[in-house]
């Protein structure tokens, strides 16, 4: 079965929707690595989830460990102020700001193509998710097709795996072979 006219000339924009979301995501885990900002994002969680611990903590057995939490929460605050330079703000900033860009970028696309199949994928092929891929147009088109939302949730989803996962590792260890990194990150 052909792909109609409209519906062939948005394969590119989908395309170009995952490969937008995976240049994005890249430059994010490079400033993660080597600026470091993941590793202050970790602190920030654990110290976080500490300060919850210590208030949840209403035992006896729980105030038992408190004291331990307690230091164990004053340890990475004064590492997370050690760590919190200009330079990495700024990082942080920026990487936030990318996040951002990917939430209005996503935003203009659902906007631009709102009531378009992006394209369409044999039935058989995604029997019990069809309806979901075409959302909210599942009852009117035909199955198989692909609606701008659930494919820009896949992509977002699909492009932190990937570059957390493989391109973001991969193209820092290329570079750092290369020459062009070393001894920079973890």
């Amino acid at each position: 079965r052909g792909l109609s006219r409209a519906t062939a000339m948005t394969i590119p924009v989908a395309v170009l929707i995952l490969t937008g979301f995976v240049v994005l995501d890249i430059i994010k885990y490079w400033i993660s690595e080597v600026l470091g900002t993941g590793h202050v994002w970790h602190l920030q969680q654990d110290i976080q989830a500490l300060r919850d611990s210590i208030r949840a903590a209403t035992s006896p057995r729980s105030q038992g460990y408190r004291s331990a939490r307690e230091r164990l929460l004053r340890d990475k605050e004064r590492e997370l102020l050690s760590k919190q330079t200009p330079s990495l703000r700024r990082a942080l900033f920026f990487s936030h700001y990318l996040s951002l860009v990917k939430g209005i970028c996503g935003g203009f696309v659902t906007f631009t193509l709102w009531g378009m199949p992006l394209f369409a994928v044999q039935r058989e092929s995604v029997w019990p998710l069809g309806r979901w891929l075409a959302a909210p147009h599942g009852k009117d088109w035909e199955a198989g097709s692909v609606a701008v939302m659930p494919w820009l949730a896949l992509s977002a989803a699909a492009s932190v795996a990937l570059c957390n996962g493989l391109l973001g590792p991969a193209t820092l260890w290329a570079a750092r072979a290369c020459g062009v990194m070393p001894g920079v990150g973890r």
